[in-house]
């Protein structure tokens, strides 16, 4: 779906609702960098140490394998410019090409104020870019149907790509959504795809066009219309 995929220095935004899978997304990139020779960081205000070993012990990884660091922090007690540093420091002390930064959201409340935080942030990812370092950063969405914006702060606007998880509301059932929105200077397929998470990860399924009961392709509803992030 992302056309040439995760090209070296290339930043990802990764955005949805709570338990849509941000996470995951990020520890299997990690992870799958890792195991291909390509170090990587955890930079994480989120997890605790002990919740993410649990987290990926539950689709047979360990954070203990080698080429992934992991650097934990909480927002509470964070100085946005030490951290910047530390994330930097630990790049250049594991020879890192990938980076997770989880969340985007505890960072903003970490920094404080939001011209503070989009400088910041924008330079982090520059830095990363010259590096030929792979960002991959998750953003929490409040609404958990019908989102109409990513966020508040122009964080799409420095990403190269912008992937958008949802959840389809079904009778019965809900169902996790993966759209992508945005790719820079590549092609990409912007279909809505239905995901699940297995024993190995997220597993993309088929995009999703209609009602199975009904033969014809729909016009686009509230629930698979594609969004339009704010910048």
């Amino acid at each position: 779906m992302l056309g040439d995929g995760y090209w070296p220095g290339a930043a990802t935004l990764v955005a949805g609702p709570t338990g849509s899978g941000k996470t995951l997304m990020g520890l299997h990139f990690i992870v799958s960098g890792a195991r291909r020779g390509e170090p990587g960081v955890i930079a994480t205000l989120q997890e605790n140490p002990t919740q993410l070993q649990r987290i990926a012990q539950g689709f047979g990884w360990s954070l203990a394998e080698p080429g992934i660091e992991l650097l934990c922090r909480t927002p509470v007690d964070l100085y946005i410019d030490q951290w910047v540093y530390e994330v930097l420091a630990a790049i250049e002390r594991t020879g890192a090409r990938r980076v997770l930064i989880d969340s985007l959201g505890d960072l903003a409340f970490a920094a404080g104020d939001e011209t503070r935080y989009r400088e910041y942030l924008y330079s982090l990812v520059q830095r990363c870019s010259r590096l030929g370092v792979s960002l991959l950063m998750t953003l929490e969405l409040p609404d958990l149907f019908q989102v109409t914006r990513l966020s508040e702060q122009g964080v799409s606007h420095v990403s190269d790509n912008v992937v958008l998880l949802q959840y389809l509301r079904q009778p019965a059932v809900l169902r996790r959504t993966l759209t992508l929105i945005k790719t820079r200077a590549s092609l990409h397929q912007p279909q809505v795809r239905e995901f699940t998470i297995t024993p190995e990860g997220i597993t993309l399924e088929d995009e999703i066009l209609a009602d199975p009961a009904s033969p014809a392709r729909p016009q686009p509803t509230e629930a698979t219309a594609p969004v339009r992030p704010s910048s």
